[in-house]
């Protein structure tokens, strides 16, 4: 009887060992190591836009090139440090096609940039005059939602808190709006064709991510219901 207890028992300590493995490679190791390759190409962005800067470059020059890469540098750095101390979640959304969201939705521009992407056309002078103040807005709001959201970072959905400070007080999903918009600046500064191509798809499939987590949220968190019913998807008082 007592060896026939102990087999369970070492099964139990055996997954649970898997399990904690499978944590750290997984939800730790390697989105840490997907954000720290996207912020060391960014940075290697940095350095070329740093030296290409004319000798008199004037705010202008700042505002389209290193000021916001660098706001984007650190919108990229800050999940590397989150993802490496994050705790386990309480609850997460295990179905594939929510994982596959996750996955698409993160690396979709990585995936995008890597082709060659030859411009549309040249857009006009005060279109990209408007998407270099829009394209910092975006990083800013991405980074400031990271403060607040903290160690509850996540690439496929899961629940660890109801975070509903800082924008989370009025927009439930910070993050994907700040992506929707640099994404949606970059197009209008330079109309690429897979970076074209690919806006509409980019933005359905952060929308489906959104529904996904809030989904998770609600059934985890009877709070979340609540806070859901005060506050707009991605534009305040809008949607």
């Amino acid at each position: 009887m007592a060896e026939a207890v102990a087999i369970p028992a070492r099964r139990g300590d055996l997954e649970r060992r898997v399990e904690e493995i499978r944590f750290l490679v997984f939800g730790r190791s390697l989105p840490a190591v997907l954000f720290a390759l996207l912020g060391w190409r960014v940075w290697s962005n940095l350095v070329s836009q740093v030296h290409a800067l004319p000798a008199h470059a004037g705010a202008g020059n700042f505002l389209a090139g290193p000021l916001t890469t660098g706001v984007y540098l650190l919108f990229c750095v800050i999940p590397v440090g989150i993802y490496l101390v994050r705790p386990r979640p309480r609850a997460r959304d295990g179905r594939a096609i929510a994982r596959t969201a996750g996955l698409v939705g993160t690396t979709m521009l990585l995936v995008v940039g890597a082709f060659p992407n030859p411009v549309l056309f040249t857009p006009w002078v005060v279109i990209r005059d408007i998407s270099a103040p829009l394209a910092l807005g975006a990083f800013v709001l991405g980074v400031y939602g990271l403060m607040y959201l903290r160690r509850n970072l996540s690439i496929i959905p899961e629940a660890r808190r109801v975070v509903t400070g800082g924008p989370y007080r009025f927009i439930r999903h910070p993050l994907y709006a700040a992506e929707i918009l640099a994404a949606a600046a970059l197009v209008m500064a330079r109309p690429a064709l897979w970076a074209t191509l690919t806006l509409l798809p980019f933005i359905a499939v952060q929308m489906l991510r959104a529904r996904f987590e809030e989904g998770l949220l609600a059934r985890t968190f009877p709070e979340y219901r609540t806070y859901a019913a005060r506050t707009r998807r991605l534009i305040p008082l809008v949607w």
